[in-house]
């Protein structure tokens, strides 16, 4: 089949000037709404210890990347688990929390970016407690089963002082 290159140009340019659906004020607020809840929870799962509910906010896809902490990738869910449940063991208590607002932006329908300030304080298993802060920043995606967290990247201040006098040496 044939085109004339007028026909060819309009089918061309109809195609590169479809825009990506917009979002009305108030779908833009439910997202950030849906994101800064997604956040809190992976809060309040780390406070517990809880590895189960910690990863249960993160999608599942196999060419999901999930976490970063302090430059230390864990790069399948599995991985995340492993170290999330070494690290808990390790510790007798977590507490932490967002310590500023959860900046969400909305870069379409179904993805969204948050970053967010946090503290914490560790008590290690002889009953010191060490506190910290940080910066941590989320992408997420809307999938089927609702909206996840596809990548979870962690920066803590002075995160090799904090970790030699939660762990000791032997991290």
């Amino acid at each position: 089949m044939r085109f004339s290159p007028g026909v060819l140009a309009l089918v061309t340019a109809a195609a590169c000037s479809q825009q990506r659906p917009t979002l009305a004020e108030a779908d833009r607020s439910a997202v950030a709404d849906t994101v800064k809840r997604i956040i809190t929870g992976v809060f309040v799962a780390a406070s517990r210890r809880d590895a189960a509910g910690y990863l249960s906010v993160y999608a599942a896809d196999p060419d999901v990347h999930p976490a970063v902490w302090n430059g230390v990738a864990a790069p399948t869910l599995e991985r995340l688990r492993a170290t999330a449940d070494s690290f808990y063991g390790a510790i007798a208590a977590l507490e932490t929390r967002a310590s500023g607002e959860v900046r969400t932006t909305v870069l379409a329908p179904d993805a969204a970016a948050a970053e967010v300030p946090f503290t914490f304080v560790i008590t290690t298993k002889s009953g010191k407690r060490v506190p910290g802060q940080g910066v941590a920043t989320a992408l997420l995606r809307k999938r089927v089963e609702g909206w996840k967290i596809v990548h979870w990247h962690e920066s803590d201040e002075h995160f090799e002082t904090l970790m030699g006098q939660v762990l000791g040496a032997r991290h």
